[in-house]
């Protein structure tokens, strides 16, 4: 039984950056972890949102590996895929994990029990993207027959599906408030559903290559796209068109967040890692040069002012630091998008935003033993480390600017027509939206009538 390898960490020290140009990697983004995390080439990883310290990895070998983010063995593998794994999502509370196959089936692990809760068939070939709604049992598919599917884990069935890429479908997300979801495709094309109406919403067509990133801004009606094109583009979601793009760069953007605390938006490509303010993309307020190929996840620290980014080449897995603080401040920009919504640019006015809390990195102990067998003690890990994670931000709604999300009515928006209303939602959220709590609904307690009495009297 072989090890997974030893983790080697960097000594992570703030420079003091050029404004807009990349500065040496070594000094404020390095690889805290590089191990072999599958017999075959890793095609997925994914990290929890809860405690943002859960990695799921999925790869060639038809299997699942659950880690923690700093150990470099495996605290449980996840076997019976019939073909590769291309795509995984955890829920929100990082007890449930969603798998998307080669083949188009999907695959639903309990991770509390280390079960498979059951297989979804619906695709014709390759599920390359997967999803979940922010509130509820619900989850969204994209494959490369070029149809998204919303998936409803109670009945166990798809209950939407949407056709409209000429593409296969590279990316999903859902809106804060849950009313829509955007999706990217290999054909260029980013749409926007609406999951009340049942149809398209919009055509967001600009780029001019692929889309690999889509991240809905938390509070306010942004969206952000980056695409092998090498451009990222901020979209308003009240005119629904582009109010600000990235410079061409040298390499396709692999993934976009906002970062909500600093009202800045986060860019990450081959060889560049770029911070811009949201009033503006002309030109970032920093820059780190990376060397990193095959990003597959990003998790902003915003505590801590740090980045874990997920790359994969190969069988090999890594995971990195980047530190963002001691950065130049940006200096208060002219007229720009900010001030079309009546807002003061992001230099002078901070997010309200609550901030995340995660212990440092620095912290990771070493860890050599050996892969660890699948028995219980798997689950007892996992539990041990969402328990360490602070739980998500929550929906607030206070503080919330001209533009921002109204509250939002969960998976009730699926069903047209549903009586509930956002006084009751906010109230009730799971009540009020039709969703279940734990276990069954209660019954009414109701007596026996006398005729049921005497006839149970009688046998």
């Amino acid at each position: 039984q072989a090890s997974y390898g030893s983790k080697r960490a960097f000594c992570i020290t703030p420079p003091g950056p050029r404004r807009g140009h990349p500065t040496a990697m070594s000094k404020r983004v390095g690889k805290l972890q590089d191990y072999v995390a599958h017999s075959g080439r890793v095609l997925c990883a994914r990290l929890g949102e809860k405690s943002g310290q859960v990695l799921a990895t999925g790869g060639e070998d038809k299997k699942v590996n659950i880690w923690k983010v700093g150990k470099p063995n495996a605290m449980m593998s996840l076997q019976g895929h019939t073909s590769s794994v291309e795509s995984l999502v955890f829920d929100k509370q990082e007890e449930v994990l969603v798998v998307g196959c080669a083949g188009g089936s999907m695959q639903v692990w309990n991770l509390e029990y280390r079960k498979m809760a059951g297989t979804l068939s619906g695709h014709r070939t390759s599920c390359g993207a997967v999803e979940f709604h922010p509130y509820g049992e619900f989850f969204a598919s994209g494959s490369a027959d070029t149809n998204l599917k919303i998936w409803d884990l109670r009945r166990k069935s798809c209950i939407q599906t949407y056709k409209g890429h000429t593409g296969p479908i590279t990316s999903i997300r859902f809106s804060p408030h849950g009313r829509w979801v955007a999706t990217g495709g290999q054909d260029n094309q980013v749409k926007l559903w609406d999951l009340t109406a049942g149809k398209l919403m919009r055509d967001l067509d600009v780029h001019k290559g692929p889309i690999t990133s889509i991240a809905f801004h938390p509070k306010e009606y942004l969206l952000a796209t980056g695409s092998a094109d090498k451009t990222t583009k901020l979209w308003s979601l009240e005119s629904f068109q582009t109010v600000a793009s990235t410079e061409l760069g040298a390499t396709p953007v692999q993934a976009v967040k906002f970062w909500t605390e600093d009202s800045s938006l986060v860019s990450a490509s081959h060889d560049a890692l770029r911070v811009y303010s949201t009033d503006s993309l002309c030109s970032p307020q920093d820059a780190m040069e990376v060397d990193w190929k095959g990003l597959q996840d990003l998790r902003l620290c915003a505590s801590e002012e740090r980045l874990i980014a997920i790359t994969a080449e190969g069988t090999q897995l890594g995971i990195w630091v980047a530190d963002l603080r001691n950065r130049e401040a940006a200096a208060v920009k002219g007229p720009g998008y900010g001030r079309l919504h009546g807002r003061p640019p992001s230099s002078v006015v901070k997010s309200q935003a609550p901030r995340y809390s995660q212990r440092p990195l620095s912290d990771v102990e070493d860890h050599d033993a050996e892969q660890q067998s699948l028995d219980r003690a798997g689950s007892g890990q996992l539990g041990e480390v969402r328990a360490s994670g602070q739980d998500q931000i929550g929906q607030q709604q206070e503080g919330l600017r001209p533009g921002a999300y109204p509250v939002s009515l969960g998976p009730a928006l699926l069903q047209p027509g549903s009586p509930t209303t956002a006084a009751d939602a906010a109230a009730t959220p799971h009540a009020a939206v039709g969703m279940p709590t734990s276990g069954p609904p209660a019954r009414e307690p109701r007596l026996p009538d006398p005729a049921e009495r005497r006839a149970v009297g009688s046998r």
